[in-house]
């Protein structure tokens, strides 16, 4: 375990990069989920059936293999693409693989929960908005939108720590976040114990604050309960 403490600032610098790609990767889930919620509750039929199989296969791909096809797969095109249009070979970095794969697929879990939130708002609030003279624009902005958010809050928090555990899968394609740090340290101080030690440690505290920064949200937003 001693031998692990000179490396301490090395495995804890990996988390900027596993906060990183789990942020820009729960934004883009974020919004590809909203966009694909308002397809499947849309009245037209293609663009519905087009999402609704998308949040099907998504949500049945195993996250490490959907990490491979993203990685490995890009790769391809962008070299295929550099080759046809005579440039020097293009290569795809870890974490944007990583980010576009956990992007990807939980866009379709935060669809269904977008869906669900949307689905629990009062028809009379809807209704209330209309009568007191609010366009189509102003009754989903004003209502509809925060409504939707308030209730999708403890979903979403859970979400993120979903995406945050998750994200450790990027260190078997090569990206230098905590996991990746842990393990180089375990192979050259042979007290792996410590190293992963270390790496889980920074994940509870992580994934603390997330915690608490949900509960904050759900206290501002009154979700289910008085404002403390």
């Amino acid at each position: 375990m001693l031998a692990t403490l000179p490396f301490l600032g090395y495995i804890v610098e990996g988390l900027t990069v596993t906060v990183g790609a789990t942020l820009v990767g729960f934004a883009g889930a974020l919004l590809i989920g909203a966009t694909l919620s308002t397809l499947i509750v849309g009245s037209n039929t293609l663009p519905r059936y087009v999402a609704s199989g998308y949040v099907t296969v998504f949500r049945a791909l195993p996250e490490l293999l959907f990490v491979f096809i993203v990685y490995y797969g890009l790769d391809i095109a962008m070299r295929a693409l550099a080759a046809r249009i005579g440039m020097a070979p293009l290569e795809i970095s870890p974490f944007a693989a990583v980010t576009i794969a956990l992007a990807m697929q939980f866009a379709a879990y935060c669809a269904e929960i977008f869906r669900d939130a949307r689905t629990a708002i009062p028809g009379g609030l809807i209704e209330a908005g209309e009568a007191i003279g609010l366009s189509g624009r102003k009754v989903r902005t004003r209502i509809v939108l925060p409504l939707m958010f308030i209730n999708a809050t403890p979903a979403l928090g859970n979400i993120f720590l979903v995406i945050l555990k998750v994200s450790a899968l990027a260190s078997v394609i090569g990206l230098e976040e905590v996991t990746r740090r842990a393990k180089v340290v375990a192979g050259t101080t042979k007290e792996p114990f410590g190293a992963f030690a270390v790496a889980a440690i920074c994940f509870l505290i992580v994934t603390a604050l997330a915690t608490a920064l949900q509960h904050y949200v759900e206290r501002r937003t009154n979700f289910g309960r008085s404002v403390a």
